[in-house]
């Protein structure tokens, strides 16, 4: 599950850096000077206005805000905000713009979300050390050391127009690699299960470059991917990058039920050091086979629940069923979810077979790493001779 969540919040964050180049691309356009925390001091009016060509209407606050930060520090100026409600001594953030005429106005762009999202992000490591102690410690470093790696590695490739399948293909191995050997330690399992979990993501990777060369995916399935496009002055391989996103997104769930599959492996071999290759391996799938049934369902429920908004979208439009998922936006987090379940239901039988051939010569281990001289405690062995 912590290894789970890691993946999840790298992906997350990998596509919240994606966006900002994004969104600066399309706020340059505009004349944008700069990005300032402001704060309100006066919300001087509130009344609601249509929306042209709509049924609708919003709620409008004329506001007066004092700039915190910036050239213009300390100014008292107006603002009109119909995103959010505010009220007074709220922190946001404002867009400064000076037309190519000398006008100046602002322009609400967000409210202030870091100190909850600072306090969530601390509750939940003391929830994971509280829980793993020095292996949930380890997992929120390896997590760091991950997120280095999206940030100052992957995403500097792909805008420098390296390969996004390969760029992140390479990136998942570091990864991989800072999850299982920081969290876990150098040992048996842990070196199967890496090898294991990289061979699926490989495989899955192949799987995925076919279908989407195949499908014919530009990667413009959203306003997003056109402001990046700009951004990159058409440099950017954006169906590369759907092929990329797809080979971060499985690490959660690959790497969780490869670490499960060669531990229970080494478990049951310690339970009974007569099994071989056929019985650890028999034994041990059934326990993957039931992983694999819930950890599809959560994978597609992640890109699902992720999807919610253009899915309603979507559900009111007029269209049906079949047209709607041959659209690219709607076809390409379908193939997220299936091959991602490839991929998981190819990592239970490589992972569990390479920890099958290991383990099947290898004396027992007890739970605190020693061999094991006896079974029931008095030096005696399991079986009798007559």
């Amino acid at each position: 599950m912590i290894v789970f969540l890691q993946k999840i919040s790298l992906l997350s964050l990998a596509v919240f850096f994606l966006s900002i180049s994004t969104l600066q691309a399309q706020e340059v356009h505009q004349e944008l000077q700069e990005i300032v925390k402001a704060e309100v001091i006066e919300v001087v009016d509130e009344y609601e206005r249509d929306i042209t060509g709509t049924g609708a209407s919003t709620t409008v606050q004329e506001l007066r805000i004092q700039i915190k930060e910036g050239v213009k520090t300390g100014e008292v100026v107006s603002l009109e905000n119909d995103l959010v409600i505010l009220d007074q001594g709220d922190e946001i953030f404002v867009n400064r713009i000076v037309m190519i005429d000398g006008t100046e106005y602002y322009s609400f762009k967000d409210v202030e979300r870091r100190a909850p999202l600072i306090l969530i992000t601390l509750i939940f490591f003391a929830l994971i050390i509280w829980l793993s102690g020095k292996q949930g410690a380890r997992a929120i470093i390896s997590l760091g050391l991950s997120i280095i790696a999206v940030i100052f590695l992957l995403v500097p490739a792909l805008l420098a127009g390296y390969s996004p399948a390969w760029s992140s293909l390479f990136i998942a191995g570091l990864i991989l690699s800072f999850t299982l050997f920081f969290t876990h330690g150098f040992k048996p399992r842990v070196v199967i299960t890496f090898f294991g979990t990289f061979t699926a993501v490989f495989i899955t990777c192949f799987l995925a470059w076919i279908w989407t060369e195949w499908m014919r995916f530009t990667g413009f399935s959203n306003d997003a991917s056109v402001y990046l496009n700009f951004a990159t002055n058409g440099q950017l391989d954006l169906a590369g990058l759907l092929l990329g996103s797809i080979i971060i997104g499985l690490l959660g769930v690959l790497d969780d039920v490869s670490i499960t599959q060669a531990s229970v492996v080494q478990q049951l071999r310690n339970a009974n050091p007569n099994f071989g290759f056929k019985d650890l391996y028999s034994r041990a799938i059934q326990v993957g086979r039931d992983h694999v049934g819930s950890l599809v369902n959560t994978l597609a429920l992640a890109y699902v629940g992720a999807a919610l908004p253009m899915i309603l979208l979507f559900a009111h439009s007029e269209s049906n069923i079949f047209t709607l998922i041959n659209q690219e936006v709607i076809a390409s987090e379908i193939l997220r979810i299936v091959v991602g379940s490839i991929g998981l239901v190819l990592a239970v039988p490589l992972t569990t077979a390479m920890a099958a051939w290991y383990f099947k010569d290898k004396k027992a281990e007890s739970p605190e790493g020693h061999l094991c001289t006896d079974f029931h405690g008095d030096g005696t062995h399991g079986h009798h001779h007559h």
